[in-house]
């Protein structure tokens, strides 16, 4: 269902408030909560119920509508799905209830939730997934309105990259699988273009999403095509060895790249501290 411009608006109005210390506000269309959270950066938490399910209830008495959940009334979209009736959804698979997702401005859906959860749990979840959303969403705005532009679809892929390096537990591992996937969409593209020097730098990038012992193996095989691959290539080596606990190897690479402009982020910011 399309939302209306109308009601886009109004709907930002009336969440665009003084949200500390405040309840969730809860929306009862998905439509809409894709069009806020993609207009105001955020992920959106999504809660399958009915009501004749009773655990449903009981996870609003003792977690959704519990004050400490009210921390998180600003940094989340919040939307209930009523399967009373139905539990077929074009959106959802949902096979028991109740059934917490949660998923992008685009539903990609990271992670779901099955069954009664207690407080804490759901505390957990949402403290995981707080991350800042404003430019994999400016990115994925840009790479669907343009899925050629390789140069966009390599930044999207290294800013899931950034908060993978960020993040901890499940959060870590699902932006690994996002990064990769548009890895291997630039890759795609590049086979038309035949780009060898872009070829290898999204090659060397994507390694980074491997383990190190992985990743050595593959940088290994690159045969720098210039000068800038090459020192690329030295940094993630860099990275590499102090990983797998070669520090001697790491510190003399460092020296030839300390100075190198990294690419989209610096992904050495930690090895830095111990090689200065």
């Amino acid at each position: 269902m399309k939302v209306s411009k109308g009601i886009l608006l109004l709907s930002l109005i009336l969440f665009t408030g003084v949200y500390s210390h405040a309840q969730i506000k809860w929306l009862d269309s998905f439509s809409l909560a894709k069009e806020i959270a993609k207009a105001q950066n955020k992920l959106i938490i999504v809660d399958c119920w009915a009501t004749w399910c009773g655990p449903c209830e009981r996870m609003n008495s003792d977690v959704w509508d519990n004050e400490a959940m009210n921390s998180y009334a600003d940094k989340y979209v919040f939307v209930k799905i009523d399967v009373s009736s139905d539990f077929a959804n074009p959106d959802f698979t949902i096979n028991a209830i109740p059934k917490v997702f949660v998923v992008d401005a685009w539903n990609h859906q990271y992670q779901n939730y099955t069954g009664y959860k207690r407080l804490n749990t759901m505390k957990t979840v949402l403290d995981e997934f707080m991350f800042d959303c404003k430019d994999i969403y400016k990115l994925e705005k840009n790479v669907r309105e343009d899925d050629n532009d390789i140069n966009e679809i390599l930044k999207l892929a290294m800013s899931y990259q950034e908060i993978y390096e960020k993040t901890e537990y499940k959060t870590r591992f699902l932006m690994r699988t996002q990064s990769n996937h548009y890895f291997k969409l630039g890759l795609k593209k590049l086979k038309k273009n035949k780009n060898k020097e872009l070829s290898q730098k999204v090659e060397l990038l994507a390694s980074l999403n491997k383990n190190p012992k992985k990743r050595l193996k593959d940088i290994n095989s690159v045969n720098a095509v210039d000068e800038n691959i090459e020192l690329l290539r030295n940094a993630i080596l860099v990275k590499t060895y102090v990983e797998i606990g070669d520090k001697e190897k790491a510190q003399e690479l460092f020296a030839k790249v300390k100075d190198y402009n990294l690419p989209y982020y610096d992904f050495l910011s930690k090895e830095r501290v111990g090689m200065q």
